[in-house]
């Protein structure tokens, strides 16, 4: 059986900061703005970025290990640094330092083991995303349309910027969300149009096997309107199916004034 990756509603919205979040001048908006990376099955199957994908789910890998790991690795190598190498009394600030390093260090060992389970996934049946919560903070999952997106800034030498990262509505953090581009307006683009029901599913053999079922589906309910913005064509996967979709809307791209503008025709009939 299928494992359930339907879950519940836990935030509707930013509450009193909604406002100021939405003119976040790090915010990237939910919009297709390139082609993106095929995803492939073999991909998939290796659980790197994504650890599976339908027409409904995507699942990415539980990435709250990094932190244990990283603070864990680097209170030990000083801990040991200091004991090989120091070769003089350690002083006041040498055994500050010491208290520190030894508490992060049992810091990161307790919470690799009692940190709760944390989950990553688009749900795009229900149009939801559900993100880890920050350390001991229980999962979060809201309507995509709903989460504000923004860009990290990176350190001094610029290594880590522009990466997708998700606010956390709770304490405003940072969730980050990774498609493999390491680009946040590609990997947008690759969100944006995945969680987009109602235009095909995105190019990649990861997705070839459910490409019919979700035309089908989107054929039963009318060939409703895309949901976000595009700056690419979306394209159906065969010809036949592409002209079957256009005889209720066709996206076109017009150029005025030097700014790329997008039109709708439905049944022949401008809108």
């Amino acid at each position: 059986m299928a494992k359930d990756l339907t879950r519940a509603i836990t935030h509707e919205n930013y509450g009193k900061a909604e406002s100021g979040l939405q003119k976040y001048y790090h915010k990237v908006e939910k919009i297709i703005y390139h082609t993106p990376m095929k995803l492939t099955k073999e991909e998939v199957e290796k659980g790197g970025v994504f650890t599976f994908s339908s027409d409904e789910f995507i699942t990415s890998p539980d990435t709250s290990n990094g932190l244990p790991f990283i603070v864990g690795g680097v209170s030990l190598s000083s801990l040991l640094a200091l004991f090989f190498l120091l070769k003089e009394e350690l002083g006041t600030p040498g055994t500050v330092y010491v208290c520190i390093a030894v508490t992060a260090l049992i810091f990161s060992i307790i919470y690799y083991f009692t940190k709760p389970p944390k989950e990553n996934i688009l749900n795009r049946r229900d149009g939801l995303i559900t993100i880890e919560g920050a350390l001991y903070q229980p999962n979060i999952t809201m309507r995509f349309k709903d989460v504000i997106c923004c860009y990290s800034t990176g350190g001094e030498n610029g290594l880590g910027a522009f990466r997708l990262e998700v606010i956390r509505p709770n304490n405003y953090t940072f969730a980050m969300l990774n498609a493999g581009d390491k680009d946040c307006y590609r990997d947008i683009s690759f969100f944006t149009w995945y969680m987009d029901k109602n235009r095909p599913l995105p190019p990649g053999s990861a997705f070839d096997p459910f490409r019919k079922k979700d035309f089908e589906r989107r054929k039963e309910e009318g060939f409703p309107r895309p949901l976000y913005m595009s700056n690419v064509p979306t394209p159906e996967a065969t010809p036949e199916q592409q002209k079957e979709r256009e005889r209720f809307w066709k996206e076109e791209f017009i150029e005025k004034d030097g700014v790329l503008m997008r039109h709708f025709t439905s049944s022949g009939v401008d809108k």
